[in-house]
């Protein structure tokens, strides 16, 4: 198969001796449009690297090529092997996550001349429940939002991602957005394929949501705060997506709110204050909501809220 039509795939690892393997039989099975991979260790303690030789042992005519890179965070492991890639596309998958068949394949025939492919996935919960997500038409909206794919179902050509620099190697959060925000910025081609393409696993432990949920979504909130500056400032924009926009940091705000109040309120000030935005009934805001938001404000109705929690944990707890 011609590169034009192969991806090379690249895999961040760090502690996954548990998920590595099926991760490449994934990749495996994928077939003739994988033209090589890399899995690019980072730093692991376990025993990742043992079982990254051992499947190589197991599959010794597949394309497969282990590094290390010391410096900590995957942006940086995603990176390292930029310079080698051959290939028109470049896949990243996460060691804990799995590409479901013929992803690669589908995903470079339906869209052969653009530089992102957004695409949907399966999300799969410790406890066995699975909850599909489509990415949105709307590309500004969607990467807003959070719904324009994820890191392992979405694919990308190389040339694209070579012309941003990679990824941001400073980012712990937010950083498969904070790399299509920038390639949406040069002009880059999105498409949306709504198949689920990836299967993406949730683990008990080694997640930053699960490390420090307060530093990832104030990274999370940064990251929406640069793209709203840049869509207000679009010759042509849609009132209604950037109404849709503030709704969107509203609502991850108060997600803060639940781990750091003080910052919740900072970002509010900061962003939602200077305007005139009311926030709109949702799955996220209730009617009371609403109302106690206009009556005392941001930091009056938050108070309340988490303290109904509070309350509410307490009388659970009690009994």
């Amino acid at each position: 198969m011609n590169a034009q039509n192969q991806a090379t795939v690249i895999i961040p690892c760090f502690n996954v001796e548990e998920y590595i393997e099926e991760c490449l039989d994934s990749v495996k099975a994928q077939g003739a449009s994988v033209h090589h991979t890399y899995v690019v260790d980072n730093n692991s303690s376990d025993d990742t690297v043992t079982k990254v030789k051992e499947w190589q042992t197991k599959h010794p005519n597949f394309s497969l090529t282990l590094r290390h890179e010391k410096k900590s965070g995957a942006p940086a492991a995603r990176n390292s092997p930029m310079h080698l890639v051959e290939t028109k596309w470049i896949q990243f998958l996460d060691a804990d996550d799995l590409l479901l068949p013929n992803k690669i394949e589908e995903q470079i025939k339906l869209y052969p001349k653009t530089d992102a492919i957004c695409a949907g996935a399966i999300h799969l919960s410790l406890d066995g429940t699975e909850r599909p997500s489509v990415p949105e038409s709307n590309i500004p909206l969607a990467l807003i939002r959070g719904s324009a794919g994820n890191t392992c179902s979405n694919i990308y050509s190389t040339a694209s991602i070579k012309s941003i620099n990679g990824w941001n190697e400073l980012l712990l959060s937010s950083q498969e957005y904070d790399l299509m925000f920038r390639l949406w910025q040069t002009e880059g081609k999105f498409a949306v394929d709504s198949e689920p393409r990836a299967l993406i696993r949730e683990r008990e432990s080694g997640q930053i949501s699960q490390r420090n949920p307060s530093e990832k979504w104030i990274s999370l909130i940064e990251c929406q705060q640069k793209m709203l500056k840049a869509f207000n400032r679009m010759e042509h924009r849609d009132e209604k997506t950037i109404e849709h926009c503030y709704q969107a940091i509203f609502d991850r705000i108060r997600t803060l709110a639940v781990f750091d109040l003080d910052a919740a309120c900072k970002k509010y000030k900061q962003i939602i204050a200077p305007t005139r935005f009311i926030p709109s009934q949702n799955q996220t805001n209730s009617k009371v909501y609403i109302m106690l938001f206009r009556v005392i404000g941001f930091a009056g109705a938050e108070n309340i809220r988490l303290n109904f929690y509070k309350f509410k944990s307490y009388v659970r707890n009690s009994r």
